[in-house]
C-alpha cells in the first residue's frame, strides 16, 4: 500500500484554480450522488411494482380503479415465471395503495383455517410496518384499518386492529400456502375473499374505490432503465411523494444540495450532472460488492437481521431488496440463499451435491410454519424439468427419510442413481443456487443456534 501524505488541516488552501474548484465540487457530488444511490433503491424497487401493478390492472379490470384492487397469482410459480426468486408454496397476491390520495382503507381478511396465510403492508422504503397472519392475528379472520401518516378520524366499530403507515404509497402482498394441486381451487377462494375497501364518509367500507389521476406514473420501461440521471429524476419524486423518516432529515438534506434527494431538480451544470452519473455506478458497484461479499456461513449467506425493518444500513438494505424484493422481517420468515457448497465454491450442475438434515435437525417452526428448499438457475428463475419439481417441502410426495431420521436431498441436474426420486431437486446444467425459507421460525432460527447445514459434494 503506497502512503497517502495528508495535509495539516492548518494547511487549507484558499487559492484554488477555477479548474481545481470545479473538479473539488464535482468529487463530492459524486460521493453524495453514491450513497444516495444507494439510500433509494428500496424507494426506487417500490415505484417500480407500483408502476407495474398499475398497468397489470389496467389490463386485467378496465372498469375498475388500479388501486386498491388486488393483483392475483392464481397458480403456482413456474419457470415461465419472470418474478426472481419467487416461492412455489404459495399463491401470490399483491396491491399498492396510495393512502394521502385514496383515504383510509379496511382490509378484510376471512377466516383461514388450517393454512398459512399473511397479509403483509410494506411502506414505500420496502419496510413492513405490518402484517397480518397466524402469528400476528391468529386464524380466524378479522377486519383491520388501515390509515394515511397522521390521520386523526375516529376509528368505526368492528375495526380489530389499526395500523398507520408510515408513508402515503404503500404496498400490500398476499401469499396463502397451497398444500397440492387439489388445494388451490381452495385458496383461490380465500384469495378472493381477501378484500380491501375505502371507509366512506360513513364510516364503513365503501364498495369500490373511485378512480383517480395516475398520469404521474405512466413510467414505461422502468425494468429495462440504464439512465443515472433518469434514475434520480424518478426518486427525487417518489421520495418527495413519500416524506424521509425524521431520523433521516439531515442525510437527505445533504441529497437535495446536491440535486438527488426528495422533491429535487438534478443540476443543469454538465460537469455536475456527469459526476451525479459516475456516483450511480459507484454507489451500483458497493451493493454489487455487498451481494458478492455476503458474509457467508458454510456456504448459506447470512440472512439479514435487519431485513424487512427500518434501519440505517442502508448498504444492506439496498442489497437485500435488489436479490430478494419485498422479503419478511425476521419474526414472519428467515430465507437462507445457498449460492456455494461447503467449500466456498458456486454452485453448479456440472457437480453433484447433497443437502442434509441430520435427525432432529429439522428447522424449528412454530404454528402453521413450514420450511421449502426452492431451486433457482443463474438468474433467479425457477428451473424447468421432466419432473415440474421446482421445490422440496416435508409434505412434498415419496419424500423419504433415513431410517436414523435424517434427510437427505440430492441437488443435481440428472436423476440420481440407487436413491428415492422424491428426494431429487433437479439443477440446471450451469450456476445455480437454492433458497431455504423457514415461515414462522423460532427463536432458534431467528438467533442464528439453528443454522442449515452444509451443501456437499456428492462422494
Amino acid at each position: 500500500m503506497n502512503t497517502i501524505t495528508f495535509p495539516r488541516i492548518e494547511d487549507f488552501r484558499a487559492d484554488l484554480s477555477p479548474t481545481e474548484i470545479e473538479e473539488a465540487i464535482a468529487g463530492n457530488v459524486r460521493s453524495i450522488a453514491a450513497q444516495a444511490y444507494i439510500y433509494d433503491m428500496p424507494a426506487f424497487l417500490h415505484l417500480r411494482q407500483l408502476v407495474d401493478i398499475i398497468q397489470a390492472r389496467r389490463h386485467a379490470a378496465p372498469t375498475e380503479a388500479p388501486l386498491g384492487g388486488w393483483l392475483l397469482m392464481r397458480n403456482l410459480a413456474t419457470p415461465a415465471t419472470r418474478t426472481v426468486t419467487p416461492n412455489n408454496d404459495t399463491l401470490y397476491g399483491a396491491s399498492y395503495l396510495l393512502l394521502d390520495r385514496q383515504g383510509p382503507v379496511v382490509l378484510t381478511v376471512p377466516p383461514i383455517p388450517d393454512h398459512y396465510y399473511s397479509v403483509a403492508m410494506l411502506d414505500a422504503d420496502l419496510d413492513t410496518f405490518a402484517i397480518v397472519s397466524p402469528r400476528t392475528f391468529g386464524n380466524s379472520g378479522g377486519t383491520c384499518l388501515i390509515t394515511p401518516p397522521g390521520w386523526t378520524g375516529a376509528v368505526p366499530d368492528g375495526i380489530d386492529a389499526m395500523f398507520t403507515a408510515p408513508t402515503p404509497a404503500i404496498a400490500l402482498f398476499q401469499r396463502i400456502f397451497v398444500r397440492n394441486e387439489g388445494d388451490v381451487a381452495n385458496v383461490r377462494a380465500l384469495q378472493d375473499a381477501i378484500s380491501l375497501a375505502p371507509l366512506n364518509a360513513a364510516g364503513t367500507a365503501g364498495s369500490a374505490f373511485p378512480h383517480i389521476d395516475l398520469s404521474s406514473f405512466d413510467l414505461p420501461g422502468l425494468h429495462d432503465l440504464r439512465d443515472p440521471l433518469r434514475y434520480f429524476e424518478l426518486t427525487n419524486f417518489y421520495t418527495g411523494l413519500n416524506p424521509r423518516p425524521a431520523t433521516d432529515i439531515g442525510l437527505t438534506a445533504l441529497f437535495q444540495s446536491a440535486g438527488v434527494g426528495p422533491a429535487s431538480t438534478l443540476p443543469d451544470n454538465p460537469r455536475l450532472r456527469e459526476a451525479i452519473a459516475r456516483g450511480a455506478l459507484d454507489g451500483q458497484e458497493a451493493i454489487n460488492a455487498r451481494i458478492s461479499a455476503g458474509p457467508f456461513r458454510r456456504g448459506w449467506r447470512i440472512p439479514d437481521p435487519g431485513a424487512g425493518r427500518p434501519g440505517t444500513d442502508y448498504l444492506a438494505r439496498a442489497a437485500t431488496q435488489t436479490i430478494m424484493f419485498g422479503i419478511f422481517p425476521p419474526e414472519e420468515a428467515i430465507y437462507f440463499l445457498g449460492q456455494r457448497d461447503s467449500n466456498g465454491e458456486q454452485l453448479n450442475g456440472q457437480r453433484r451435491y447433497t443437502f442434509t438434515f441430520a435427525p432432529g435437525g429439522l428447522p424449528p417452526l412454530g404454528e402453521y410454519g413450514f420450511w421449502s428448499l426452492t431451486m433457482y438457475d443463474a438468474a433467479q428463475f425457477l428451473v424447468g424439468n421432466p419432473l415440474n419439481r421446482y421445490s422440496l417441502r416435508p409434505d412434498s410426495p415419496n419424500l423419504t427419510h433415513g431410517a436414523d431420521g435424517s434427510l437427505t436431498i440430492y441437488l443435481q441436474a440428472d436423476p440420481p442413481a440407487g436413491v428415492p426420486e422424491g428426494n431429487w431437486l433437479p439443477a440446471p446444467e450451469g450456476d445455480f443456487s437454492v433458497v431455504l425459507r423457514t415461515y414462522l421460525p423460532r427463536t432458534p432460527i431467528r438467533d442464528g443456534s439453528w443454522f442449515p447445514p452444509g451443501i456437499r459434494l456428492a462422494g
